[in-house]
């Protein structure tokens, strides 16, 4: 009878030990199933949060662009006459002046376009490459395309007989390409996110008597700067490739 007891009481500490094992380990999956569950919701989270900080940021430069005033002449205030006495409209006020009388962007609207980027994404200038752009609804091609690059202007080797870059430096190119699909095609799918947001306007030619005029898109697309080969200097301005661009000296 004693011998029994004792068998009796071991199975039952042997019972208590298994139940205690498949207890701790039930807690074990569920805690770390919701530390990982915790963990994706914040990343997606953070995630979502910079989106939609990335898009209101782009969103607002387009609005920038629409109501900034601007020297007519494309230059920098600061660099205006030593007056202080200049001209100056809204910028997407010479956009259609421009695009009603030639039917293209000039140079100084160009250049009134690149100073107020530049001016406007100053806060993130170290870390972003960007596109600025126009294209028509019904035609499917760019009326204006700007490239706001980083490249590297100054290479050494180091001890390790390794190219490190000396300097870098921002670049600007107005592109006239003929495929209106040479960003989605050629750049973002080389990118590891890129924002973006869109507005629409409307261009009036003064060749033709159609009072509604012409629909565009006006879009920025931002990204992360990367080394992309098809967007170093040497590329962007080769005769006969799918960008067609020129380099644009700040002004």
């Amino acid at each position: 009878m004693v011998l029994k007891s004792k068998f009796f009481i071991g199975s039952k500490g042997q019972a208590a030990l298994i139940d205690s094992i498949f207890f701790l380990t039930i807690v074990s999956i569920i805690c770390t199933t919701l530390f990982f569950f915790a963990i994706n919701y914040g990343v997606k989270t953070e995630s979502q949060i910079n989106s939609f900080y990335s898009r209101d940021f782009s969103s607002d430069l387009l609005k920038v662009i629409s109501y900034v005033n601007v020297p007519r002449d494309g230059v920098l205030i600061s660099e205006s006459d030593a007056t202080g006495i200049f001209q100056s409209d809204y910028l997407l006020a010479l956009i259609k002046e421009d695009y009603s009388d030639k039917r293209k962007i000039s140079l100084s609207t160009r250049n009134a376009i690149v100073n107020t980027l530049d001016s406007v994404v100053k806060p993130f200038d170290a870390s972003i490459d960007y596109a600025f752009f126009m294209t028509s609804e019904s035609e499917n091609q760019y009326l204006f395309l700007l490239l706001a690059t980083h490249e590297c202007d100054d290479w050494e080797i180091d001890e390790s007989d390794r190219n490190v870059c000396k300097n870098v430096s921002r670049k600007y190119f107005y592109c006239e390409p003929s495929d209106n699909k040479v960003l989605e095609n050629h750049i973002f799918p080389k990118t590891f996110k890129v924002d973006s947001s869109f507005g629409k306007i409307t261009l009036s030619d003064s060749d033709k008597s159609d009072a509604m005029g012409k629909p565009f898109i006006m879009g920025f697309s931002g990204w992360v700067v990367v080394d992309i080969a098809e967007l170093r200097t040497d590329y962007l301005t080769a005769l006969g490739n799918e960008f067609n661009c020129i380099l644009v000296e700040k002004t």
